[in-house]
């Protein structure tokens, strides 16, 4: 992954940038540092210790950073969570022990 995806970026197995402003768009995986802007797959969806600005769908977020927005898949995974998850399998490391893995939805808000 290098460099910076302005606008719309749309591959068949997958997309991935060091930084995304916009949509990407991975038949079967999309990843990157920095989002500000959405990640969609059919498969896996990874953030690598950055930040996540906007929305990721996927079968699997593994988002290994800071989630601001909303995620949207069968397992949803943040290191940071600020915002919502919704799927089968929600996991927000940030949460209370009691809150950490939750079905269906999972929220945190910044104080």
């Amino acid at each position: 992954m290098g460099g910076t995806l302005h606008g719309l970026a749309i591959g068949g197995l997958g997309v991935g940038a060091r930084s995304v402003r916009g949509l990407a768009i991975g038949g079967l995986g999309a990843g990157a540092r920095d989002v500000r802007g959405a990640l969609v797959t059919a498969g896996w969806a990874r953030l690598e210790h950055g930040t996540l600005r906007g929305l990721s769908i996927a079968s699997f977020n593994q988002l290994k950073g800071a989630q601001r927005g909303l995620a949207i898949g069968i397992v949803n995974y943040a290191q940071e969570l600020h915002g919502v998850q919704v799927g089968l399998i929600n996991i927000a490391r940030n949460n209370s022990p009691g809150t950490r893995v939750l079905p269906v939805v999972n929220v945190h808000r910044s104080e």
